[in-house]
């Protein structure tokens, strides 16, 4: 049996353009944007009507690879090759829209599990507003200073989303959340199991991905009964450990690692793939292990991830430790205000 989504749900959400049309056929809240743009100057005029600053996107893929926020008629010009051709080479497919760029936006993600029979629960919901280049670097579970009322509209929308095509498996409903106007808007949809899933099952006693493989063992997922017991307890946060080198403008790092040291205890769990004596090839993603702490509250948390990554050695290839220790003590983070397009000299 096939652990995931039915391929249409992964065709439909895996193009963003198309998405778009799911949510708003869904009562989802959008952002101004436009539909497929035929050529650059169909995107100029896109960008004129809905005014600058905007996003050109490529509509497929992920990982934040052909995105580029413009803030001229000639930012877009000279991005719009660039952005297809990064379309067309990493995903084969080099279809662009825009979208209204918000400038203080939070990165909000709604955890959904579908039973594919139209029932579909959120779980919580994570802020990864802290990134690097459109890649996540903190993730935390429940997201700071948002308020009852919104947090309940946040689920409600994701709900509403995935039970109307009848999604079955994990996957979370990406939202951009304006801190001006508490207002959000929908993103897209992520067809797996993320990397912050791990928060989210500290937070909330689950295990999601024992919930997709009873599904795809055709086991009953009372997700009815499953919503109810479903209660929160205390704060998670995650940060992504990687072979690169933040003094390098962050280049990757591949290498024989001949000390790895991971603290435990209680409230503590690394999912990791490496030990001493393991080399990190150079041929993928150099992530190589990510931190997860749980406490009582947030201010808890934050001490422990302190204490867990002051802990942490790693030696034989460059990591970004350095950079999360100092990153985990910044008073922007500590504080909960860390928007899209923060960025600090750490």
């Amino acid at each position: 049996a096939f652990i995931g989504p039915t391929p249409s749900q992964m065709e439909v959400f895996g193009l963003k353009h198309k998405a778009r049309e799911l949510a708003q056929n869904a009562g989802v809240p959008l952002s101004p944007g436009s539909d497929l743009l035929k050529d650059l100057e169909e995107a100029i005029q896109a960008a004129e009507h809905i005014a600058y600053p905007v996003m050109l996107k490529s509509t497929a893929g992920g990982g934040g690879i052909g995105m580029q926020l413009c803030h001229s008629k000639q930012e877009l010009e000279d991005a719009f090759d660039t952005v297809k051709r990064l379309g067309a080479n990493n995903f084969a497919d080099d279809g662009v829209f825009i979208e209204k760029f918000i400038a203080r936006a939070r990165h909000i993600e709604v955890q959904v599990f579908g039973d594919g029979q139209g029932k579909a629960i959120a779980i919580g919901e994570r802020d990864c507003s802290s990134q690097r280049r459109n890649q996540k670097v903190v993730e935390e579970c429940p997201a700071p200073h948002l308020t009852a009322e919104v947090r309940a509209q946040l689920y409600q929308t994701a709900e509403a989303l995935l039970s109307s095509v009848s999604y079955r498996n994990a996957g979370p409903v990406e939202l951009i959340y304006d801190a001006d106007t508490a207002s959000f808007y929908f993103l897209e949809v992520n067809t797996r199991v993320q990397v912050g899933h791990g928060v989210t099952e500290e937070v909330y006693g689950v295990d999601l991905v024992e919930w997709m493989v009873r599904l795809a063992a055709s086991e009953d997922i009372d997700l009815d009964s499953k919503q109810v017991s479903l209660k929160p307890s205390g704060h998670a946060i995650q940060v992504r450990i990687y072979a690169e080198d933040p003094y390098r403008d962050f280049q990757p790092s591949p290498g024989l690692l001949t000390d790895v040291v991971f603290p435990q205890g209680e409230g503590v769990r690394v999912d990791s793939w490496v030990e001493a004596g393991i080399e990190v090839p150079p041929y993928f993603d150099p992530i190589i292990a990510k931190v997860i702490v749980h406490a009582q509250n947030r201010e808890d948390a934050l001490t422990k991830l302190q204490s867990t990554l002051d802990q942490t050695s790693l030696y034989g290839s460059e990591t970004n430790l350095d950079y999360l220790r100092i990153l985990s003590r910044d008073p922007v983070l500590t504080k909960g205000l860390v928007r899209n397009r923060y960025s600090n000299d750490f």
